[in-house]
């Protein structure tokens, strides 16, 4: 019977943590699409532009560049002084000039003139590394002048690719020579496709960009860049899936590859190059945040507390001031209270943590609670502040470090559903249970597991409250 009993017990778990998860999924809906995966850090913020590094034990960093073009973040392709029109010699009949190759540093330098709000430079398209001036080996297209069709029509034939770009969003295509006259983007800036074979396994300096629809409105706004000195082609398209890309296009790498954001540079190469992307910031708004870092996802065990870290960037241009700022709780405060005032005044560019313990968690299931960074009661963080805790019973406090590695991993594969995730997890925990300590488990769910889930269902109904309340 205590057997049967404890079975029962894992059956309501299940049944309780199925009933209550639409509701949650509705909730977490209001996050942000995509936050940047584990072990990224913010390191540079602007209007519209985020820059982030990865460092890794032994090795060199990782910088992505993410930046959204529907709030005033540009995008400009930039180019050396054309040495030789070329005209006639371009891969479908245009032109093929030989542009005067510069350091990354003389990029900037002219950028900044031209550009007050210059974020950061980046190398560009594949080009003739033996020669200077140098071709492009494909096309460029600047203020809507197609400046080179490049060389490269007979290279990688099925595997080019086009990065479209508009003032407030992007794409990336396939590149032909049907495709590319016909294109009204008025910048395009062409390389390959994430899997074409430049030496591929190969750890060298690697330049990728991706585009993604970060507020799911059917409109590509975001785009970012990957610059690193030793990746392979796999991991860089790797790292800017996981911040969110539908799609992404190879640029020149090796040695080529190259960044350079405020006068310092994040990868350095003493290659000159005869083009460069440069990616201004938007318009600054006085008031402004950034999550930099925050407890998320955190497991915690039924009965026991968690300690929860919010840090926050202020992006703006004014100082958040103690006493008038403050996050203000919209739901499950879990004993912050509904408001939590700054300890300090926070100057624009600098960050600043809040940490807190939550009061006992007396209920298994996924729980969320939501913050907005607000001025007096004018509220300017754009979105909902969202913390999600997975609370597990005491029976699995062995699990504990099994779920939270799975779940690290699923944030790293940007997965649709965490809940379902998580659910399914502990859905194959119950089962696991049932089959060790029960050989015949196998034919209790239709007998018990049934009848727990009718049972639980009526108490539910009887309450009229679910079990996961606010």
């Amino acid at each position: 019977m205590k057997r049967v009993s404890f079975l029962a017990q894992l059956a309501v778990l299940t049944t309780l943590l199925t009933l209550s998860l639409p509701t949650l999924s509705a909730q977490a809906g209001a996050a942000p699409a995509t936050p940047p995966p584990p072990d990224f850090e913010l390191i540079d913020s602007a209007p519209g532009v985020d820059l982030y590094r990865k460092d890794y034990a032994g090795g060199t960093p990782d910088y992505v560049l993410v930046f959204d073009l529907s709030k005033g973040a540009g995008v400009h392709l930039l180019s050396g002084a054309v040495a030789d029109a070329g005209s006639g010699g371009g891969a479908y009949g245009g032109n093929n000039p030989t542009f005067t190759r510069q350091s990354l540093q003389q990029f900037w330098d002219s950028f900044t003139v031209t550009e007050p709000d210059a974020f950061c430079v980046v190398n560009g398209s594949f080009f003739a590394t033996d020669a200077d001036p140098a071709a492009l080996a494909f096309p460029l297209k600047v203020d809507g002048q197609i400046l080179s069709e490049g060389y490269g029509r007979e290279e990688f034939p099925d595997q080019k690719r086009m990065l479209e770009l508009w003032s407030d969003h992007a794409r990336i295509t396939t590149l032909s020579s049907e495709v590319l006259p016909a294109s009204d983007a008025p910048n395009i800036l062409a390389g390959l496709a994430e899997d074409a074979n430049k030496d591929s396994s190969a750890l060298i300096g690697r330049t990728f960009a991706g585009v993604d629809d970060a507020d799911e409105n059917g409109s590509l706004e975001t785009v970012a860049f990957i610059s690193s000195k030793t990746s392979k082609a796999a991991d860089a398209a790797g790292v800017l899936r996981a911040f969110g890309a539908d799609d992404v296009i190879m640029l020149d790498g090796g040695d080529s590859a190259q960044m350079m954001c405020d006068n310092q540079p994040q990868v350095y190469s003493d290659r000159p190059i005869p083009q460069a992307v440069g990616i201004t910031a938007g318009e600054q708004a006085a008031y402004a945040v950034k999550i930099a870092d925050q407890t998320d996802w955190a497991v915690a065990v039924e009965g026991q507390t968690l300690e929860i870290e919010l840090t926050l960037a202020n992006t703006g241009s004014e100082p958040w001031r103690m006493g008038e700022v403050a996050l203000l709780n919209q739901r499950n405060d879990w004993g912050a209270g509904e408001r939590m005032d700054l300890p300090q005044d926070v100057a624009p560019g600098e960050k600043i943590t809040l940490k807190w313990v939550s009061l006992p968690f007396e209920k298994t299931g996924v729980f969320v609670s939501q913050w907005q960074l607000a001025r007096g009661t004018q509220v300017f963080s754009d979105k909902p502040i969202l913390i999600n805790v997975i609370v597990i019973p005491p029976e699995l406090e062995d699990k504990k470090a099994e779920l939270e590695a799975k779940i690290r991993e699923w944030a790293r594969q940007q997965v649709d559903d965490m809940e379902q995730m998580i659910m399914d997890w502990i859905q194959a925990q119950v089962r696991r249970g049932i089959e060790q300590i029960c050989p015949f488990g196998a034919a209790l769910p239709g007998a018990v597991i049934a009848g727990e889930v009718w049972k639980a269902r009526r108490k539910k109904e009887r309450r009229r409250k679910g079990h996961f309340g606010e």
